[in-house]
């Protein structure tokens, strides 16, 4: 019963970490793309590209460089 009782509150507390990490990276991924479209509007700089992840071109723009990114390596191999 015991076992049973810590098994589910290990998977409770792994859970809610996953919960806090994404909550943490949407945030932080909705914040970057806010800064970025006031860069855009106020015209600052010429290259205002901060963050760009376009995954249908499988390409990521950091600070207005491109980088490819190979998402095979995602994937689990058997």
């Amino acid at each position: 019963m015991e076992k049973n009782k810590r098994i589910k509150r290990e998977k409770r507390l792994a859970f809610l970490k996953f919960l806090i990490i994404l909550s943490a990276c949407l945030i932080l991924f909705y914040g970057i793309k806010l800064v970025n479209d006031e860069i855009i509007y106020l015209g600052y700089i010429e290259n205002p590209t901060i963050f760009n992840l376009n995954i249908r071109e499988r390409t990521l723009a950091l600070f207005g460089e491109k980088y490819f990114v190979d998402l095979k390596i995602l994937k689990k191999i058997p």
